[in-house]
């Protein structure tokens, strides 16, 4: 049996999407985003920037995954798969970069929760203060990296244990693949559990980041959508038409990665503790990390009414748009919204 083609194909296809719709969002946001974005137009830019890089280290990759028993893996099946330099370099930034993806989510949430319900405190994301946010980012990558690399890498034990399952399902030797996994534990044939502790650490260490990233994205997320219930009148009517469209973007933002990264990986992530073994079944999760970084952009490209005219002009989609697209300058004393 070889890696399923709709695996393939949702690579491709996610690339393709991801690469071009990241190019469009980013002109848009350097030609396209009203001066009253203020940093959050720095924000949407490094989030754009990001999911380029994914999606590009996404098809570099071609994960595909496997569960057997008490592990599973994800390997790396493109023309890099028998490379012992590139390909352990590859896997590794995929995961990482998976992680780091959660990460930048949880930062656009604190960004909106500090905009709309502590404005004063907006000076955290302006230079020199905002530099934070990029230092806690890079610190965060090199630790996932490293507990990737280092304590979810492969080993003699985990290769014996995949061995005949990798070769029956995928015809490959699991020695000439570089992966990444956790092997939780291994049941013996008395029924003797043998904890690999080394696996389990790793593990820790992804679920607390993961689990962090999504009760920030979750509890910031609902105050935030409690605090835009109750909109004071008093507020410019354009302050409220354009927190309403980045809220609408930022829900389907939380609501996008939650289907494609949090619940397929969350599950991939328990079924080994639980025994149950998804098999070939795991390469689902591929798939999902796959379309995200293509999803996420049309998402803001179409609740973003500047964004969202401008490409229905450019497209003769409507002929109800203005024939010029030029923002207009707002006064220097508008206050900062976003």
């Amino acid at each position: 049996m070889q890696i399923p083609f709709v695996t393939y194909f949702a690579e491709y296809l996610g690339f393709f999407i991801a690469f071009f719709a990241n190019l469009t969002l980013i002109h848009l946001i350097l030609t396209r985003t009203r001066h009253n974005f203020g940093s959050y137009k720095y924000l949407m830019l490094w989030f754009a920037g990001f999911s380029l890089w994914y999606s590009i280290i996404d098809i570099l990759t071609q994960p595909a995954m496997h569960s057997y028993l008490n592990s599973y893996i994800v390997f790396c099946a493109s023309w890099f798969k028998y490379d012992v330099f590139m390909a352990p370099i590859i896997i590794t930034s995929y995961c990482t970069s998976y992680g780091l993806t959660l990460v930048l989510l949880a930062i656009h949430f604190v960004y909106r929760y500090i905009a709309i319900i502590h404005p004063n405190q907006i000076h955290w994301f302006k230079y020199p203060r905002a530099l934070v946010w990029p230092s806690l980012f890079i610190v965060v990558a090199v630790f996932w990296w490293c507990n990737v690399y280092f304590l979810l890498g492969s080993n003699e034990t985990f290769n014996s244990y995949l061995n005949e399952t990798i070769f029956e399902n995928y015809e490959e030797r699991i020695e000439r693949l570089s992966y990444i996994g956790p092997l939780y534990f291994i049941v013996g044939d008395d029924g003797g559990i043998e904890v690999q502790w080394k696996s389990c650490l790793g593990m820790i260490n992804v679920y607390c980041i993961a689990i962090t990233t999504l009760v920030t994205i979750i509890s910031l997320g609902y105050a935030v959508f409690k605090k835009m219930q109750s909109v004071n009148d008093m507020v410019a009517e354009k302050t409220r038409a354009l927190q309403k469209q980045l809220f609408h973007a930022l829900v389907l933002q939380t609501i996008v990665p939650i289907i494609f990264m949090y619940t397929p990986t969350t599950i991939l992530f328990i079924c080994p503790i639980i025994g149950v073994e998804l098999g070939v079944i795991a390469n689902m999760t591929s798939i999902c990390l796959a379309l995200y970084p293509a999803l996420d952009p049309l998402v803001v490209m179409y609740f973003i009414k500047d964004y969202r005219i401008y490409l229905m002009k450019k497209l003769n989609f409507t002929k109800s748009v203005s024939s010029t697209t030029r923002i207009t300058s707002i006064t220097k004393n508008e206050e900062e919204i976003i």
